[in-house]
């Protein structure tokens, strides 16, 4: 990023660039350098996202009084990618390892019990809003998530964030 284009005109079109990419995976690698131990890509795509929903609502988002120089953007992103990813290690840290279902298992539930749905319906009465609104929208509407995430103003990302914590909540975590 130059000081003589800065900031760019469109904040949407520069995140689609291919400087913005550019920037982001420098930014990714010279993490990943430092803390190998962390894996940074859920946190590329939760900033990709990020940027992409947060521009699409203001795209005069990157502007000269927020981000007066290239510099302060580029230590936004890697603040922003810092804490992507260690949000990400959290919630791979609380799921457990994956495990090969047997082939004679089925994958899916195709129908609950009326026992099961009321026992999901009074969790999911306990939840906080927005939670609550978005598991019954996903899972009782079956609603996908780009449509709630439109219809409650939000990012997808923000979506499977509330939806996570929503299951966290019902599982008692």
């Amino acid at each position: 990023m130059t000081a003589s284009v800065w900031p760019p005109p469109d904040g949407k079109a520069f995140v689609h660039s291919e400087r913005f990419g550019d920037l982001l995976l420098q930014i990714v690698r010279e993490l990943e350098t430092k803390y190998p131990h962390i894996d940074f890509t859920d946190a590329t795509a939760i900033v990709f996202a990020w940027f992409d929903g947060k521009l699409a609502k203001n795209r005069r988002f990157i502007n000269p009084d927020r981000f007066p120089t290239p510099s302060s953007f580029r230590a936004y992103v890697k603040q922003s990618v810092w804490n992507a990813g260690r949000l990400s290690e959290r919630q791979r840290s609380r799921q457990p390892e994956v495990e090969e279902l047997p082939v004679d298992d089925s994958i899916a539930i195709e129908t609950l019990t009326a026992e099961e749905r009321a026992s999901l319906m009074e969790k999911a009465d306990t939840l906080p809003f927005p939670e609550k609104d978005v598991f019954e929208r996903i899972f009782f509407d079956e609603e996908d998530v780009a449509m709630v995430a439109s219809v409650l103003g939000k990012t997808e990302a923000e979506i499977h964030r509330i939806y996570d914590a929503a299951i966290d909540h019902m599982l008692g975590e």
